[in-house]
This record gives C-alpha cells, structure tokens and sequence, in this order.
C-alpha cells in the first residue's frame, strides 16, 4: 500500500504560487540562453507540429492506436522521444479551434503536457496583415501557461501584388517580433520560414531571427525536382543558404532602429530543421482537417535525423542538436518508429546514435571519391558516377577496385557511453558493387570481420552486428578493398552506431517462444536478426482461423511500462497486414503490420505499455493474414519507467470553489481517497474506484464550505 496527502489550505497555495514565480523570473533572468521551462534553443531535442487536436487523439490519423485522448497521446510522445510538440492556435489575427468549438490550445492541454514532462508551444499562421492582432495572439498562447511561441511565417510575409498589406516587412517583422519579446523577455520564441533563402529573398529573415531564440526552416524534401527526394540533399541545399545568410550577417554593418544599436549577427539563431512526414492515409482517421495526399518511403525521416548529425556543413555551430515534424497525425507508424530510434539534441537520459558520413573517415590507398550532389544558393545539381547513385548518405561516397587489402576507409566513433551498439553501413545503388566487402569491427572483445553483400539494401542502413564498445575513441569500422569478385568495386559511404538499450529480446529460436502449427526455419533472407528467423504461410485473409501462431513470452525483471519491438528479414513476399498481438497488464492490442518494407531493424508495434514482473504478458504473430507468409524473428521488450506511483500531480480551485485533484496511480487498481479536516483527526474514506487510465480526476464540491482540507490516496 502506497499512500500521498496534501493539504489545500487556499491562501497558502496562492501565496506558494507567488513566491515560486518569483524565484523563477529571478532564476531564468540569470541565464539569458535558457528560457522558462529550461528550454535550451541550442539543444532542443525531437519535436512534432500539431495541426487538429481532433485529428491528433484520433489514433493519431489512425497509426497509433493506443493514443485516444490527450493524456495518452502525451505518453505515446514519452515513449518514442518527443521533447515538446508545437500545436495550431492562430492564422493571422484569428484564434483557430479546429474542430473544437473553442481555441484547441487551452490551459488544460499544457496542463496534461506538464504532468507527462512535454514542453508545449503554440504557432500562429503569421500574415503580417494586422500585427496587433498577432501579438493578442501569441499573449493568448502565453496566457494558457505554453512554454513557447512559433511564429509560421511564410509567403505571406514576401513582398509582392498578392500580399499588399506588406509595405515595409523589415519594419513590420520587427514590430509584430519586437513586441511579443518585449511583453514576454523570458520565454521561449522561434519562426519557421521556408529553407532556401535566395528563392525568398524578400522575406524578413534577418528581423525575425533577431527576436527569437531559433528558427526552424521547413526543408520539404520533394519541393523541387533537382533534390531527387533526397532528406540528405534537402539538408545540403538548405546548409549552403544558411552559411551564406549567416556570412553576409557577419558583414552587414549594425543599424539605429529607434535609437538602439542593433548588431545583426545576433540574428545567427540555433537551426532546428523541419521535415514533411507524410505516411498512408487510414480511413477515419483524419476527421477534421484535410488529409495529406502524399505518401512518403518511411526511411526519409530516418535519413534525415540521421544526416542532421552527420552533416558537415551544418551551419549552427556545434551541429544540430533539434529537429522536427509535420504533421502529427499524418506519420505513419513505421515513420514514428524511425523517429522513436533516431536522435536529436543531447540529454543526460538519452543515449544519442553515433552517424559518421565518409567526410569523418580516414582513408588510406587510392580510393575514388564521388561527388553526388552539390548546390548553390539557387539551384541543386546532382552529379554521380552512374547516374543511379544518387541514394548515397549526404553528397558524395567512395569506391575501390579489387586490391590486396591495403587500402581502406576507417571510422572511428567517439563512444560516450559504454556498452553494446548495433553497427549498421549505408551504400548507395551501384550496379558493381561488391558482394563481398570485408568490414572489420575493432570492438572491446576483440576484432571481427565480416563479407558485407553490397548489391542489397541499397540505400539505407544494414546492420552489421551488435558489439560492445568502451567509451573514447577505442573502436573501430573499417572497409578495405580486399573483395573476392574482381570488376565489382568496394564502397564506403556511412556508419551507424546505434546504442541496444539493454532491453530483453527473444530470438525466435529461444525456448521462450513456442510454436504451434507449422513453421519452417530460414536462414538465408537479408537482415535477419542473428542466424536465422521462422516464417509459416498465411491463411490468405485476415478474417480465417489462424493455422500457426508465434508467442514470445519474456521473463520481465522488473514491473514498469516498456515499448514493445519486432525484427523481421527484408523481402516481398511478405503479408502486408501481419496481425502482432500483445498482451500487458491491463489489456491487449494488435498491430498489423506490413512486413514486406523495413526489415533488418527494430519496429516499434506497442508504446508505453504496462508489464508486470514475470512471465505475464507476451507477444504473439498469427498467420491469419494476407496471401504469401508472416515472419517471426525476434521481439525485444525496452524498459521506459516503473508503474506510476501514487501522486498528486495537481491541485485546483474551480470557479465555483470546489477543489479539483489529479491523481496518478497504477492502472488496473482499486484507488482509494481519503480525506480529513484536521491531521490530529481520523481520516475518512472518501470515495473509492477502479482506476482505469494512469491518471484520475475528481472534485471535491464539499471543499466550498471548509477552509482547510487535507487528502491522501492509496492503492
């Protein structure tokens, strides 16, 4: 039994509120590069962009089924990374409710944030047309208790016959800027134009950095033709604006606006790039705004979180150390599982991956560098050795004719935190490439080496092995141009080392997991998980008896909520709707899955869900499914936090002077609530009840007659 009181003595808590405040303007005043919230512009970390609430707790457009409402929507963000989410409150001089029939960002969604530890923001669809008006409503986002304010400001602010109400954007930019600063010094403000700045060349850029902590440039990957949809050729066109805006700030001289100095490189503002997320539309699942009609490869996103740590030319110093997504509810779920996996920023809870690009490796012996892409501020050009390999890691990969082994392409990472990585390699399409790379890993168990076959996967991120490395610069991944199959070329392009959370996982030979039907094992399909996998041929619809079943029962050592994962092998002849069934502490949900795309790495197919110590809860695959066969090879349990304790996470006054408490505790359980008039007293029960979601809310209207109240809940 766990048991938490308080006490709601009411001019108490109002002059407690007061003093804190206090504290902290004194506190973030000290330290002006971190706002209210601690937010660091410089490392802000994963994001997401919210454009219908409606939409968003909708199963999130119908990918997620477990999110139903805010609060579990804030758990599912927990789960895969999401920092801080940035949601629609504004276009122009308007409030915007979506579907709801008030403004959808209210005090009580930043509440729900609060309690699941997610910053939010607000962001208004800025016009420039009424700036008063902006500024009621970035107050309005502030007066909610919002962490930030985005300014979305685009088209509309470039001069031109279609927007005549811009006259002077420089000078009105720094109005609208100027003021929400002015009337919020303290808080976090960013703006989010379009990337490629020599095609906007009348958009206020300098004005609006100048006011904000950073900018978040919108960098759509298929907005022009000569980026070949490329998330890393995307980065690279935005890098060479950016560099060379930053450099003519540099030599701009200061200017007198309204009798102060103004230094314009203090308009050199952390980047944190914005990419377009688009998976496939799920009927209902989108019910009030307008779906995206644009299906995006779900490795895009990966590509693009990957490259933006990788990225040599990054033009924030440091490197980019944020990113996020548009939109919300338009990620498919796969896409979600890129984000969850990828890195952003650096935290003290948070192992980030390790991405080196060819331009980190040294290298040693006549190997050819192709150059893929390159741009100048106005147009992209891609370049490439065959004209098909242009789905290299960033611009440019390096290639080697059969040798002796005395020529090679050696990474070394800088392992901050000890302990086992997956190493995975990238390649491009070369028509070839060798099936037979030698890849050595120099590891803290010694050195292996192993034939990589580079006529696959083109394209995206092999894997290579899990190994466990030390901290420092002890490792290694080298490649050398020592293949068998002479007139094919070795090919280095990029590493990845991506931290094992030291999860449980189950392979599917592990006699934790029983069969029953028939299965045949494999061992010859690409990125397997170890040696081998199970597959067994489909009912053909969804809507049969399952003839075969997988279940995957994990010996948990701790009770607490875990992300569930599954690894199958590439190939086609897969079922698209594989049906994934887990059972927690509390319920069970299936996910099917289409296993024909994103084999060979960790599919997130249930997020922050409740286990209990032991052998409880499982995963289980059946075979009623689409025609061709479903693939068992391993499953992997990642611990996220112990069971909510009991906790009050918070206490209110209504309007009509009842007092309203928010209570987590464990799902599943009986909560009881206790309350008294005065400690020296007996408590008594006050209610009782199944507590069915993690947290609970209930009003006490008797508090209206008493001064002093005190509570305490138990499970």
């Amino acid at each position: 039994m766990e048991s938490n009181h308080i006490k709601t003595n009411r001019l108490f808590r109002q002059a407690l509120i007061r003093v804190l405040f206090a504290a902290l303007f004194v506190s973030f005043n000290a330290a002006a590069q971190i706002r209210d919230g601690d937010i660091d512009p410089k490392n802000l970390g994963k994001g997401v962009w919210i454009y219908s609430m409606t939409d968003a707790t909708n199963k999130l457009g119908g990918h997620i089924q477990a999110v139903t409402n805010e609060t579990s929507l804030m758990l599912f963000y927990k789960s895969v990374g999401i920092r801080y989410f940035i949601v629609k409150i504004g276009t122009s001089d308007k409030l915007f409710n979506g579907c709801y029939a008030t403004p959808q960002l209210t005090s009580n969604l930043v509440n729900t944030a609060h309690q699941n530890g997610i910053l939010i923001f607000g962001y208004n669809r800025s016009y420039g047309s009424n700036i008063v008006g902006e500024v009621a409503i970035a107050n309005y986002v502030f007066n909610t208790g919002a962490d930030g304010f985005v300014f979305d400001a685009e088209a509309e602010w470039e001069t031109g016959a279609s927007t005549p109400w811009i006259t002077n954007g420089s000078a009105q930019a720094w109005q609208l800027c100027s003021t929400v600063r002015s009337n919020w010094p303290n808080k976090f403000l960013a703006h989010a134009p379009f990337a490629i700045i020599n095609v906007h060349a009348t958009f206020p850029y300098k004005e609006f950095g100048y006011w904000c902590d950073a900018v978040m440039p919108q960098m759509y990957h298929f907005s022009s033709a000569g980026i070949k949809g490329s998330p890393s050729a995307t980065i690279n066109w935005a890098d060479v604006n950016w560099n060379s805006f930053h450099s003519s700030l540099r030599s701009m001289p200061n200017s007198n606006i309204n009798g102060t100095t103004v230094v314009w490189t203090n308009a050199i503002k952390p980047i944190i790039p914005l990419q377009d997320v688009y998976g496939n539309v799920v009927s209902g699942g989108i019910i009030c705004e307008s779906p995206e009609p644009s299906v995006y490869a779900d490795k895009d996103v990966m590509e693009f979180m990957d490259y933006a740590i990788a990225d040599p030319n990054c033009p924030t110093a440091g490197g980019y150390k944020g990113a996020n997504y548009w939109r919300a509810d338009t990620i498919g779920s796969n896409q979600w599982n890129n984000i969850s996996t990828g890195s952003a920023g650096y935290f003290s809870n948070i192992i980030s991956s390790v991405v080196m690009d060819d331009f980190s490796a040294s290298v040693s012996g006549g190997w050819n560098s192709i150059r893929v892409f390159g741009a100048t501020t106005t147009s992209p050009t891609y370049y490439g050795a065959t004209g098909s390999d242009t789905n290299c890691f960033g611009t440019n990969y390096l290639s080697k004719a059969q040798g002796i082994g005395n020529s090679y392409v050696r990474f070394v990472p800088n392992v901050l935190i000890p302990g086992n990585y997956d190493v995975f390699q990238w390649h491009p399409y070369v028509t070839n490439a060798s099936s037979t790379t030698p890849f050595t890993i120099v590891s803290s168990t010694g050195t292996n080496t192993l034939q990589v076959n580079q006529q696959t996967n083109n394209g995206n991120w092999s894997l290579l092995g899990r190994f466990n490395f030390n901290s420092g610069t002890n490792g290694s991944i080298t490649i050398s141009d020592n293949i068998a199959d002479s007139g094919n070329v070795a090919i280095a392009d990029a590493v990845k080392l991506v931290y094992a959370t030291g999860g449980v996982i189950l392979d599917n030979t592990n006699p934790q997991v029983a069969f029953s039907g028939t299965w045949t094992l494999g061992t010859t399909a690409t990125g397997r998980y170890q040696a081998d996998y199970s597959f067994s041929t489909s009912t053909g619809s969804s809507a049969a008896t399952p003839t075969a079943m997988a279940t995957y029962v994990p010996n948990l050592p701790n009770s607490g909520y875990y992300n569930v994962y599954i690894w199958y092998p590439q190939g086609v002849n897969r079922a698209t709707n594989a049906p994934w069934q887990v059972n927690y502490f509390g319920g069970s949900v299936t996910t099917n899955v289409n296993q024909q795309i994103n084999g060979g790495g960790w599919q997130l197919i249930a997020a922050y869900k409740p286990f209990v110590a032991g052998t409880n809860g499982y995963v289980r695959l059946a075979n009623n499914a689409s025609a061709s066969i479903v693939m068992a090879d391993a499953v992997q349990f990642t611990y996220q936090a112990p069971m909510v304790p009991i906790s009050f996470q918070s206490v209110r006054m209504t309007t009509n002077g009842a007092i309203q408490l928010s209570i987590t505790g464990t799902p599943g359980y009986p909560l009881y609530v206790d309350r008294s008039t005065n400690l020296l007293q007996s408590w008594q029960i006050w209610t009782n009840f199944l507590i069915s979601n993690s947290t609970a809310t209930i009003f006490d209207p008797a508090s209206q007659t008493n001064v002093t109240g005190f509570y305490r809940a138990r499970q």
